[in-house]
């Protein structure tokens, strides 16, 4: 699937060195340039060693801001981005105080503190409405209007047993490729939901599904974004059960039908971000048809990080580093126009030819080739992956830029473990 929304939020550029270069310290010119540069695998890494060099404290938010919430640790990442704009606004200017009070808006979603980020939301939209385009506005908006609607809800909890937890996987063919399914209960009706790591926010479903299934409508004309921008209703539930698994007042993004996409990827249900995080791990066992969710979390050094609530994971590629989204609700691993640019030899003397992609608010004709083999390793283990479409033009949609690893990817291994605690994905 298509995330659900998709924050605005504007790069950071901390020119440390347009200050007062006497006061400044080697470690707050490499921090800035950590910062600037955006890799957040390398920011972790040297943050801590630098960190008790740095003299600018805006510097060190910004570091703990940034892998805060790259790297699912929302506590303290809601500590710095409040430091950051109770102290430092006039340093950061307006756009990156934007940026930031975005980022602050939705980590107080995530963290089911609905009334404050509902409150948040709103001063975004007051300060903003006629300043910016809809399209440049609706995810303040959508931040608003959740939180506004779920202030009197509790937040999500999962409760489980004290040992492993494993229940059936199905795979079905869906189009060009497969999608994953487990079994879930809500008020005593079970359906299968595609797993989605792709799903930003809550869970997804259709009118269908919330009307058999009794959800809660909450509110309506929620906006959220897939292949255009659109609005779907906002419910709730006491629980969603799992197998063994217990979910406390999930949410759920209603949405409306669709009879061009109901048609190719009709669907009662897709699980998605909050569920999959506070699990924290799940191993996918393709070799005995079980998704595993261990009481005992894995230790891992980290290959994958989030944003706008969407795992994005390293791979190498001909030697050289490349971040793709990891989207298990996408049928199948698909690359885009940053890929062929970045590799042109790859696609080279490849026929274009015409694809279809679909999601939520419709179907999108695009143009792609196919490279026949995309070779590439995560986490030491190589991966070969066939007939893998590359995006060379979308007609002006730029979300899928380097690419999104797919349903063939989970599929690839026997088993794969997807650590949200330690963020990385590891494959046997």
């Amino acid at each position: 699937m298509k995330r659900i929304f998709s924050l605005l939020i504007l790069a950071v550029a901390l020119l440390v060195g347009s200050g007062n270069t006497a006061a400044q310290t080697v470690a707050d010119q490499k921090l800035g340039e950590l910062l600037n540069e955006g890799d957040l695998f390398q920011l972790r890494e040297q943050y801590p060693q630098l960190k008790d060099s740095v003299s600018l404290e805006m510097l060190r938010l910004m570091a703990e801001a940034q892998t805060g919430i790259g790297f699912n640790r929302l506590d303290r990442a809601a500590s710095a981005l409040d430091s950051l704009l109770q102290s430092h606004q006039e340093a950061l200017g307006v756009q990156n105080s934007v940026g930031l009070a975005a980022l602050r808006a939705m980590n107080l979603l995530n963290l089911g503190l609905y009334a404050e980020a509902g409150e948040a939301g709103g001063d975004l939209v007051e300060a903003l409405k006629g300043q910016l385009p809809f399209e440049s506005l609706y995810s303040f908006l959508f931040i608003q209007r959740v939180g506004e609607a779920l202030a009197d809800t509790p937040k999500p909890y999962l409760e489980r047993p004290d040992h492993d937890v494993e229940v059936a996987m199905k795979c079905d063919k869906v189009g060009r490729g497969h999608h994953l399914y487990l079994p879930v209960e809500v008020n005593g009706v079970t359906r299968d939901f595609i797993f989605d790591t792709g799903c930003s926010f809550g869970n997804f479903v259709s009118e269908e599904y919330a009307r058999e299934a009794g959800l809660t409508i909450v509110a309506d004309s929620v906006p959220v974004s897939g292949m255009t921008v659109g609005f779907v209703k906002l419910a709730t539930a006491k629980e969603l059960k799992i197998g063994e698994l217990t979910y406390h007042n999930p949410v759920f993004m209603v949405a409306p039908r669709d009879e061009e996409v109901d048609s190719v990827f009709a669907f009662d249900g897709v699980l998605g971000y909050h569920f999959i995080s506070d699990a924290r791990e799940v191993v996918i066992d393709n070799e005995r048809g079980v998704c595993r969710f261990p009481v005992k979390i894995s230790e891992g050094e980290p290959n994958m990080y989030l944003s706008s609530n969407t795992p994005q994971v390293r791979i190498d590629y001909g030697g050289r580093a490349l971040d793709l989204v990891f989207d298990t609700g996408n049928v199948k691993t698909d690359l885009g126009k940053g890929f062929a640019e970045c590799f042109p030899e790859a696609v080279a003397g490849l026929k274009e030819q015409d694809a279809r992609r679909g999601g939520f608010g419709g179907m999108q004709n695009v143009k792609a080739v196919v490279l026949p083999e995309f070779r590439f390793s995560v986490g030491g283990r190589t991966v070969v992956l066939r007939d893998t479409e590359v995006i060379t033009d979308a007609s002006g949609n730029s979300q899928l830029f380097s690419g999104s690893l797919g349903a063939d990817f989970v599929l690839a291994f026997k088993r794969l473990t997807i650590n949200y605690e330690n963020m990385f994905v590891r494959g046997e």
